[in-house]
């Protein structure tokens, strides 16, 4: 994980949702609180495994898609 950044394990979903959905002018609703904070804990655990991944800082996207096949070394 990255220099300051923080654990998905450690983030507290329901202290997330309080603070961002004034900022962002949303309303959730009590019915629909356990649905979007089970959605932000697991968007934490998919950016940990994105920022896991160390990427060299030279590195260029590829400008087109090629899947790996079987073939590939």
């Amino acid at each position: 994980m990255s220099a300051g950044r923080s654990d998905p394990q450690t983030i507290d979903p329901e202290a997330v949702l309080d603070a961002m959905a004034p900022m962002l002018g949303l309303s959730i609703t009590e019915e629909d609180r356990a649905g979007v904070a089970l959605h932000l804990a697991t968007a934490a655990r998919l950016y940990a495994l994105v920022d896991a991944v160390a990427i060299d800082d030279h590195a260029e996207p590829a400008p087109v898609f090629a899947p790996v096949t079987g073939d590939a070394p």
